[in-house]
């Protein structure tokens, strides 16, 4: 077995380190509601495919869509998140696997429903790391997958049917949430 040299390891090891940081700026930019700041590791031709399909090209279009989400649907979430896996393939190209998910606002944990897995190559141009593309896709178990499974199953009619029902079971439970505030008070 050949001996790596030394150069090499401390190389990779600090070039894993960016690559790690910049998943973890991307974070810290989300937490902040800040589109602009979330995009600025990406290169500027980067392909991003959000969790529902959206694809999103250059940092430009990222920016401007992730700050439309901060702005709106996800407004005051909190994000968290970890890297999985660095793997070099070559010098100046890695793959990039990373977790993260998110609390809404008003959420002390983050729901089964907002868990994504990410897979990000990324290339080192003049020196530094950027994404170039980043595939985000939902992370479920296989239960959670199953039930989805037998909701599309289910005629528009009934889909609507038990929609209306996890609505009326939520205002339900926020309601007896609230008596059991107002009750220790």
């Amino acid at each position: 077995m050949k001996a790596q040299p030394i150069q090499d390891t401390v190389s990779k090891t600090a070039d894993e380190q960016e690559i790690r940081a910049t998943h973890q700026r991307m974070i810290d930019a989300w937490n902040a509601g800040d589109g602009a700041a979330f995009a600025a590791r990406f290169s500027n031709d980067a392909d991003f495919v959000a969790w529902e399909g959206t694809h999103l090209k250059g940092r430009h279009e990222i920016a401007l869509f992730t700050q439309r989400i901060l702005d709106t649907v996800v407004r005051a979430s909190r994000m968290e998140g970890e890297v999985k896996f660095v793997r070099l393939l070559r010098p100046e190209v890695a793959v990039m696997h990373s977790v993260v998910r998110y609390a809404l606002d008003g959420q002390a944990e983050p729901l089964p429903g907002r868990d994504f897995m990410e897979l990000t190559v990324v290339t080192k141009r003049d020196g530094e790391w950027r994404s170039e593309a980043l595939l985000n896709a939902h992370r479920l178990t296989m239960k959670r997958q199953l039930f989805w499974d037998d909701f599309d199953s289910l005629p528009a009619e009934a889909q609507c049917q038990v929609s209306d029902l996890v609505e009326s079971l939520k205002k339900r439970h926020l309601a007896v949430m609230a008596n059991d505030e107002l009750g220790r008070d």
